[in-house]
């Protein structure tokens, strides 16, 4: 039997199995040559050499496990950050968050994940993050997930809003836009017959996702980066005290950064992060879409057909 028969073998029985000591003796050298009819020798020869190519994690207990690597990932949620584990323990202690589930979490999107957890991390209102890249590349899919990633993680409250917005929606009117955002008084404007509360209050405690940012008016951008400083505002039309509230704010854009904002404001926004389209992902990445994507076209065509 060869290397790669046997890796097939951990794979498959690694799938179905749970992370406990009796479950896991099966994976020690003497288990899989007994189990396969095959020598210690030879079989050791080869998990040893899959070790040396990162492609099983060793737990060096007794007896000593050797575990593949993606099927700790893909069915048991470990975030396998090194070769070797002094416990099966220290290997569990090693759960995956929810962004590290992500195709090309430990690929292109490694050093992007780990930019972005910085800034939903900071203390206090965590740091302004703008996403950039082309349309289709997931902008608005992270920012749920850096939302539910601060969530998992205690950073913020199970109750804690997650609210989107879109400037493009009303690029044709700057007042109904800066409106939306912060707000207006009453009399603010022709049709303001009552005060309005804007997305900035009603996200306190949360997130604020704000996409094609680019399309955001320079009087917006001016109310938008005095709350990043101070975390306050005024709503339209209102000149006494000034309102608070603390937001984590994720913008994203699909434009030149140069050409659509002003200079002052890209300046309050610490954090940057490119998202690569697809085609530039690598192949492992792309082929893991399209899985991806035929495994959920056929789990809602299989739904459908049982509901009908």
């Amino acid at each position: 039997m060869n290397k790669e028969s046997i890796f097939r073998q951990l794979e498959l029985r690694l799938a179905g199995c749970s992370l406990t000591a009796d479950a896991l003796g099966a994976f020690s050298a003497m288990a899989i040559a007994d189990s396969l009819r095959q020598k210690r020798s030879i079989i050791s020869h080869h998990l040893n050499n899959l070790h040396r190519e990162q492609r099983v994690v060793k737990v060096n207990s007794r007896p000593v496990l050797f575990l593949p690597v993606e099927a700790l990932r893909r069915h048991h949620r470990l975030a396998v950050r090194q070769g070797d584990y002094a416990s099966i323990q220290a290997l569990c202690a090693e759960r995956q968050d929810s962004l590290e589930l992500l195709i090309g979490a430990q690929g292109s999107l490694q050093e992007s994940l780990r930019q972005c957890k910085a800034a939903i991390s900071y203390p206090g209102a965590g740091l302004p993050l703008l996403l950039r890249g082309p349309t289709g590349t997931g902008k608005s899919f992270l920012a749920r997930q850096l939302w539910q990633y601060a969530i998992e993680q205690g950073i913020l409250p199970p109750e804690a809003p997650f609210t989107v917005f879109n400037c493009a929606e009303y690029a044709n009117n700057p007042e109904l836009l800066t409106s939306k955002l912060f707000g207006h008084a009453k009399g603010a404007f022709t049709g303001a017959d009552r005060a309005v509360s804007g997305l900035i209050e009603t996200s306190n405690g949360g997130v604020l996702f704000i996409d094609e940012v680019h399309r955001l008016p320079p009087e917006g951008q001016e109310k938008l980066f005095h709350f990043m400083d101070n975390g306050t505002w005024r709503r339209l039309g209102e000149s006494s005290d000034e309102r608070s509230a603390t937001v984590r704010l994720i913008f994203a854009s699909t434009e030149d950064l140069e050409k659509h904002f002003l200079a002052t404001f890209i300046r309050r926004i610490p954090v940057i992060v490119k998202i690569l389209p697809i085609a530039e992902r690598g192949q492992y990445e792309r082929l893991a879409f399209i899985h991806h994507f035929f495994s959920s076209r056929g789990a809602a065509s299989s739904s459908r057909f049982v509901a009908g």
